[in-house]
């Protein structure tokens, strides 16, 4: 190889370039930006690289940043630059430039993009991605995931976890890469065309409901408080038994604040926010839900009414609360926190309350033509059937007097 006297590069000197002896390559550097330079094959083939030592190594380093004229002068010279800096800081461009091809790279641009920080459920589908997918697929290129690996992905899920959080992780995989190919970054979407019900079997809707005996067993094992597993009386016994008196969210009540309580009308309004409907959600307190919630501590550093870090939060460690639940409550089985809504769903609906208001309890919309024309909140009806379900609670849980005798329901005549 021969090395040519050091010049300006100009298009025309670019293009004035004959091509190397046979065998041969030809090395030009650009007098105007040091370390920058093309070389020039026997066949004529002009391609731009940078070479100096990077940071760490005694050898110099050569990076190619591609051809000319497929890319022009002035993009290598910006390319040069990022380069170079990039050798001087000790990280070679052909490793970053794996990096940013990662599927870890692809979903952060994913989660960071503007729509996402508007989404209620912004952090609960983050917490999803960095659990389930990018442990598995992050540091591997993003364009390489095949449609094998996305089965292999729902079958392992599916095992592990159920199939209702392999579905999940399929529609926010798929949903990655449709973020991907329409900014051109990955060329294809390996979730296409796949069902998860091929792969994990169908997804049926779970009904479990409580019934009174596990309702009763639910309330004895909150009786006392505890707190990573220590009894005490907050926050976890009194957060369960909202769920059951309000048949709010699991996060609704997580995430309380005090500001959002009026407990001299009796009142709970869940900020728009916090809801899945995107609207403010009325909730009715009976006067046992308000006897609760004056029973609790109210801390001077924060709002939040179920906290473990005086107020400043909203609580988690949700599996940690059901374990001990389950150790306090033997012979409850295969209940989740959400059972409790639904529970009291079907409480509800017992008492004779109407389908429609019992959905606006649940923080659900009205549909069809109703959610256009009606807007009647429905407070004094809402509060009437919690009411109701509260007396009925009332009754599940508290023990009868010794002395009184349930007598045997005779012969209608």
């Amino acid at each position: 190889m021969t090395t040519a006297r050091r010049a300006v590069f100009t298009d025309r000197y670019l293009k004035s370039l004959k091509p190397a002896e046979a065998g041969k390559r030809i090395v030009h550097w650009d007098a105007a930006k040091p370390s920058f330079g093309c070389r020039i094959t026997d066949r004529g083939v002009v391609s731009f690289f940078v070479m100096r030592r990077m940071r760490g190594k005694p050898q110099p380093v050569r990076v190619v940043l591609g051809r000319y004229p497929d890319i022009s002068l002035a993009q290598a010279r910006k390319l040069a630059t990022a380069a170079l800096g990039e050798l001087v800081s000790g990280v070679h461009p052909r490793e970053r430039r794996r990096q940013a091809n990662t599927f870890a790279a692809l979903a952060d641009q994913f989660l960071r993009r503007p729509a996402a920080a508007k989404l209620r459920t912004a952090a609960a589908i983050e917490k999803v991605i960095n659990r389930h997918l990018v442990p598995r697929w992050g540091t591997r290129i993003a364009g390489e995931i095949r449609r094998a690996d996305v089965i292999a992905m729902l079958e392992a899920i599916g095992e592990k976890s159920g199939p209702y959080m392999a579905s999940k992780v399929l529609v926010l995989a798929s949903s990655i890469y449709r973020f991907g190919v329409t900014r051109e970054l990955v060329e294809t979407n390996p979730c296409h065309l796949i069902t998860p019900g091929d792969f994990v079997g169908e997804m049926a809707p779970r009904q479990r409901v409580l019934t009174d005996s596990e309702i009763a067993l639910v309330w004895r094992a909150t009786q006392g408080e505890f707190r990573n597993g220590i009894e005490s009386t907050y926050p976890a016994g009194s957060f369960v038994r909202l769920l059951l008196l309000t048949a709010v969210r699991r996060s609704e009540a997580a995430q309380m604040a005090w500001a959002e309580v009026n407990l001299d009308d009796a009142l709970w309004v869940v900020a728009a926010n916090r809801t899945k409907s995107g609207t403010p959600h009325e909730v009715p307190l009976s006067p046992m839900a308000v006897d609760l919630l004056r029973s609790l501590p109210r801390f001077a550093g924060g709002d939040f009414v179920f906290s473990t870090t005086g107020g400043r939060s909203g609580i988690g460690s949700f599996g940690l609360y059901k374990t001990v639940i389950d150790a306090r409550a033997a012979g409850l089985t295969n209940w989740r926190f959400h059972d409790l809504r639904r529970t009291a769903r079907t409480n509800l609906a017992s008492l004779g309350v109407a389908p429609f208001i019992a959905e606006l309890i649940l923080g659900h919309q009205q549909k069809g033509v109703h959610a256009i024309y009606d807007t009647h909140r429905y407070q004094a009806e809402k509060r009437e059937a919690l009411e109701r379900w509260a007396s009925r609670l009332r009754d599940i849980v508290t023990p009868a007097p010794a002395n009184v005798v349930a007598l045997k329901a005779g012969k209608t005549v």
